[in-house]
């Protein structure tokens, strides 16, 4: 298919969905900028077919000449959502580049008022490349103690760095997954960004994307799990006790 009409077609499956001025501060939110096209979703406005909040779900379209099919954004752990665990996740069942040109683009997720303290975070990310041999796909997992809104565009990612990993397809049929977790300090409100960029060659596909962040509090010790500490401590000091009486 001729660039020219593959963008045509990518601009009328863009056109409508677009939101073209995201409020600033949105909660739940992404974007997506294939070429010059660029896409972008709040939660609960027209573009968004989940009703819940804190659910994002695009439905299957053509977006500058990727396929999107199964496309579901979610976050728990906000003042609208509250939850033990602050979480946000995007996944999609599959990106296929039905054109004759290799095809890039980058991607963001993000939501805001996450609620504090946390003093632990794990990621994850993962996908099967299919016919898509020498695609790649670089993911971020970003952490703004700030509380800033990200994800006005694909290239909007607030905060600080947590990772990064990058996968090459090689072959026919390749899979790639990635995780890590650390300590952070989150005191109050907060916001998390994810982003995904790359190129999918000519008749690519990448299915089963996914990339989630998790917060949580700083684990507290159990009651008996104090005890045994005391304890413990107490038969220290008697043992330095006898040591220095017998020496």
């Amino acid at each position: 298919m001729p660039i020219f009409r593959r963008y045509m077609f990518g601009m009328a499956a863009v056109v409508l969905p677009v939101v073209l001025s995201p409020p600033a501060h949105a909660t739940l939110q992404l974007a997506l900028d294939v070429g010059p096209f660029s896409f972008t979703c709040v939660d609960n406005q027209a573009c968004d077919t989940d009703p819940t909040t804190g659910i994002i779900d695009v439905g299957n379209q053509n977006i500058g000449g990727i396929a999107v099919n199964g496309s579901i954004q979610t976050s728990v752990g906000t003042l609208a959502t509250p939850n033990p665990l602050a979480v946000i996740n995007t996944g999609s069942l599959s990106l296929i580049n039905g054109t004759d040109v290799p095809i890039s683009a980058v991607f963001a997720v993000s939501d805001t008022n996450f609620v504090g303290p946390v003093g632990t975070f794990a990621l994850a990310g993962s996908g099967v490349w299919q016919e898509a041999d020498g695609s790649t796909l670089t993911m971020n997992w970003y952490n703004d103690p700030t509380n800033t809104q990200g994800a006005g565009t694909g290239n909007d990612t607030p905060g600080i760095l947590l990772d990064t990993f990058t996968s090459t397809a090689v072959g026919p049929a390749d899979s790639f997954s990635h995780n890590a977790s650390g300590a952070i300090s989150d005191p109050g409100l907060f916001s998390m960004t994810l982003q995904a960029s790359g190129t999918l060659v000519a008749g690519g596909s990448l299915l089963n994307r996914g990339q989630t962040l998790i917060k949580a509090p700083t684990a507290v010790p159990e009651p008996a799990s104090l005890s045994l500490l005391g304890l413990g401590m107490v038969g220290i000091g008697v043992v330095l006790k006898r040591r220095r009486k017998n020496g």
